[in-house]
């Protein structure tokens, strides 16, 4: 069974907060307005078709609409792995899923390797009747990409970048042939190879800064004063008493357990350059909603930053 939730990351954009694959411009020629609404991107990832399983596409909007309504201009992005799955996208190949999510006003969407699950001739026509943006900055034709490699949203003076990156497995993992000319020969692909080099090539090109990519993503210190982490730093984290200035950022982690398990949601309040922990909810023996409404009444707080949803062990 899918669990929608899992899929769902809230991510509140303010100013240069880098998610997953989105980064933003802090560098603007000129001195940019002072804003007054946050950005906050929602993505899904792994939908599968699952649209009403779990928190759906009813929660989903229901999250969009109250952050709207709160002043925030929000994203909507897909992650892959959408239009394939259950009843409804085998008996429309996929066109109901990509309508709904026209309809839900999603502004992005990344191809994963199930969208390619109905043949290309079929995703590719997705792709043109589709009213948002699939991206993929390896998923090429011959050497030539297929879609833009990125996009750039631009709300209220600030500027957000998202790159795609489909599988590169995905050549293996859907079916074969539908990347193959009528010889057999394969004339699709994601610049797979068994070194990765190529995928790092296309993405690096995309991104085109070595020393942000090398410490985001490769966890590669670029000089000698960032291999060490200060004194001064690790002692600040030595103290259990954490005064709250309730104004600072929050980030959110939740691991959702099994169904015997235990779900935890871990909240820490950014001071400085110290994420300090301020409060730990054990949810055991907890039912789905509940967990839900606990979740969602931090989530939902202005301050919050970042959420992120760890449902792998499920």
């Amino acid at each position: 069974m899918k669990r929608f939730l899992s899929m769902l990351l809230l991510a509140a954009m303010v100013f240069t907060l880098f998610c997953g694959a989105a980064f933003a411009d802090d560098a603007p020629a000129e001195e940019a307005p002072a804003r007054t609404s946050d950005v906050v991107i929602l993505f899904t990832s792994d939908v599968h078709c699952g649209i009403d399983q779990g928190f759906g596409y009813a929660g989903l909007e229901g999250v969009r609409d109250y952050l709207v309504a709160q002043g925030n201009d929000v994203i909507l992005v897909d992650d892959g792995d959408n239009i394939q799955g259950e009843p409804i996208g085998t008996m429309t190949k996929g066109e109901a899923l990509v309508d709904l999510m026209g309809q839900m006003g999603y502004s992005i969407a990344i191809p994963g390797n199930h969208e390619f699950d109905y043949g290309m001739d079929r995703f590719l026509a997705l792709a043109e009747k589709a009213k948002f943006d699939y991206i993929s900055c390896n998923f090429n034709h011959e050497g030539e990409l297929v879609f833009q490699p990125y996009v750039i949203r631009e709300r209220d003076g600030l500027k957000v970048a998202f790159v795609g990156v489909t599988p590169p497995e995905t050549l293996t993992s859907s079916t074969p042939r539908y990347f193959q000319d009528e010889d057999g020969n394969f004339v699709y692909g994601f610049f797979q190879d068994e070194t990765g080099e190529g995928v790092y090539a296309a993405v690096q090109k995309a991104v085109d800064d070595d020393e942000a990519w090398a410490q985001e993503f490769l966890c590669q210190f670029i000089d000698g004063s960032s291999v060490l982490l200060p004194y001064e730093m690790i002692g600040k984290c030595e103290s259990s008493a954490i005064a709250d200035d309730g104004a600072s950022p929050l980030y959110i982690g939740m691991d959702v357990g099994r169904s015997k398990d235990l779900s935890v949601i871990v909240t820490a309040v950014k001071l400085g350059d110290v994420l300090a922990v301020l409060s730990v909810d054990e949810l055991r023996n907890s039912p789905f909603n509940d967990q839900l409404d606990v979740l969602l009444g931090k989530a939902l707080d202005r301050r919050v930053a970042h959420v992120c949803i760890d449902s792998t062990g499920i």
